[in-house]
């Protein structure tokens, strides 16, 4: 539909322009108006869709990103498939503790002989220290190591030029699935002296993998109350010692690493410095 618009030329350009009719005589506008029929949302569909196809995207010149749709219900079927580890590994070391106070065994090696003899079901489902001591010396040590620029070949007595500030704050954003941690001081006295390999780096606790004196089992260890004690080895002699204050670490690893941490509310330090 085509129509003439004069109130454009006798209200706006009379106020605007000394010459009413210079942006027509111009060229810079048009006393028609031009109606294009659309596609209905056709266009707009297409492009949302495929914006949830799984396709990997570069960003920055980055690594690709892909998407996935699903995602909800593959975090919430990973959390199931860890619940239900978790409590098949403490049913099979509650076992485990039976057998060998029904045998009054003491013993670890001679109640791991008689399991894989007469119980493998329940020594399949037993978690294995060892099998997660590769975790941490293999990728845990060579990534944090990396991550604070300690040398590999560095000589036992020799001074490490590392910023104790940056040090700190990379140290807060850093991954904690493998380290090996131990329970320095807790409101619960119970968890005080607990170490072990930090399987799963979750929101409010940390669930370890320890080395028992009759089974391996796996620990989940409350962060809020609690202060965990881990050392970064940089040779065979010499480790850095830090301190994770836990009610400050309530967060994912996932979440923690895009997380400034800053130095107020310190009300909760007084646990941490006179111990009540």
């Amino acid at each position: 539909m085509d129509r003439v618009q004069p109130f454009i030329e006798e209200c706006l350009f009379t106020k605007c322009f000394d010459n009413p009719n210079k942006p027509i005589d111009e060229n810079r506008l048009t006393q028609t108006l031009f109606l294009m029929p659309t596609d209905g949302g056709v266009a707009t569909k297409l492009r949302k869709k495929n914006k949830l196809q799984l396709i990997p995207s570069t960003s920055g010149g980055g690594a690709p990103e892909f998407k996935q749709d699903n995602y909800r219900s593959v975090n919430k079927n990973s959390r199931v498939i860890l619940k239900e580890y978790f409590n098949k590994c403490n049913h099979a070391s509650r076992k485990a503790k039976n057998i060998a106070h029904s045998l009054k065994i003491t013993n670890r090696d001679q109640i791991s002989k008689i399991l894989q003899e007469k119980h493998s079901d329940i020594w399949s489902n037993l978690p294995q220290y060892d099998t997660f001591q590769a975790m941490f010396e293999d990728i845990w040590c060579p990534y944090i190591r990396e991550l604070l620029n300690i040398p590999q070949n560095h000589k036992v007595g020799n001074a490490l030029n590392i910023n104790a500030q940056q040090t700190l704050l990379k140290l807060s954003m850093a991954d904690y699935n493998g380290c090996k941690i131990r329970v320095s001081k807790s409101k619960n006295h119970c968890l005080i002296g607990i170490e072990g390999i930090v399987i799963w780096d979750a929101q409010k606790s940390f669930i370890i993998v320890t080395k028992g004196k009759i089974t391996d089992e796996l620990k989940s260890i409350p962060k809020k109350g609690t202060t965990f004690e881990f050392e970064i080895p940089v040779n065979e002699e010499e480790a850095l010692s830090y301190t994770i204050l836990g009610d400050r670490f309530k967060y994912r690893s996932v979440d923690r690493a895009g997380r400034k941490f800053k130095s107020r509310r310190c009300d909760d330090l007084l646990f941490y410095v006179n111990g009540k």
